[in-house]
């Protein structure tokens, strides 16, 4: 081969692109095998470390005054179902009252029977009976209450009047008197009765008794706790506020008023007629 044609070719193979088979080899060389690629995607698949530690819940502390603030919950509740109660039974009231104050004056309990033989407004009476109470002319200046015979307590002290009073003396007067009030009595009874059971005022009684002994046990049980929360304190000046020593002056009001400020009570809320922790304070 002559010198030309080896320069040639040598230009000519430096010049050309590369040939197809001389590329292809080429692409094969920088592909991954697919071992390769499955194993790539397996290490995808796989997490990565966590950056930081997890996140640990830690468990809620208790309330400090957990227990106080339970009783303060429960009281708003018994509060409220005390003054239900009362307004239940005293609408049922109002209307046996309106019958009570139409008792027959003779039913009235006389001077000598109040003092010789009722001992007084003791109780139990000497003659261990009950009279019925009538308020009268309530609200005004007359106002003032008489103690009423029922048919029960007639007979009770009919029965036991010779045994405790003796025979002689007033003893055959008051029983004879005792005797002719019984019809009127009976009667009586009967209409009272009559409007207690269409109103339900016994039944309402014993409701509203019920609530407010169990108001009160709960004030009690308040009244034991020391607060040191706001939450708790706010417990004990609800129960607070209804004690009349609150109204004594001194130091008392505004150490009540300094309480329901920490606590959020409004002290509008502690205030009755004659509260000497009245709103006027400021």
């Amino acid at each position: 081969m002559s010198l030309r044609t080896s320069l040639k070719n040598l230009i000519r193979r430096d010049g050309e692109r590369p040939s197809l088979r001389e590329r292809a080899a080429d692409l094969r060389g920088a592909l991954p095998s697919r071992r390769t690629v499955v194993a790539g995607s397996m290490a995808v698949a796989v997490p990565l470390p966590a950056i930081s530690a997890p996140i640990v819940a830690t468990p809620a502390q208790p309330h400090p005054d957990a227990a106080l603030v339970t009783l303060g919950e429960r009281w708003l509740r018994a509060n409220d179902a005390q003054e239900r109660a009362r307004e239940e039974w005293g609408v049922a009231y109002q209307q046996v009252y309106a019958v009570i104050v139409t008792c027959p004056p003779e039913l009235f309990a006389t001077r000598d029977e109040q003092i010789r033989v009722l001992g007084g407004w003791r109780w139990p009476t000497l003659l261990g009976v009950n009279l019925r109470h009538v308020a009268l002319d309530w609200g005004t200046e007359e106002a003032h209450t008489e103690r009423a015979w029922t048919g029960e307590a007639l007979r009770i002290a009919i029965a036991r009047a010779v045994p405790m009073l003796g025979r002689g003396g007033k003893t055959p007067g008051r029983i004879r008197r005792w005797k002719a009030l019984l019809p009127i009595a009976d009667a009586f009874d009967t209409q009272v009765e009559a409007v207690e059971t269409a109103t339900d005022r016994r039944r309402l009684e014993a409701a509203r008794r019920t609530a407010e002994d169990e108001f009160r046990d709960l004030n009690r049980e308040i009244g034991r706790h020391v607060a040191t929360t706001p939450e708790g304190m706010a417990a004990l000046v609800r129960v607070i506020g209804l004690y009349p020593w609150k109204d004594t002056g001194g130091a008392w009001p505004n150490l009540l008023r300094s309480a329901a400020a920490v606590a959020g009570i409004d002290p509008a809320s502690l205030e009755h007629e004659h509260a000497s922790t009245r709103a006027d304070w400021a």
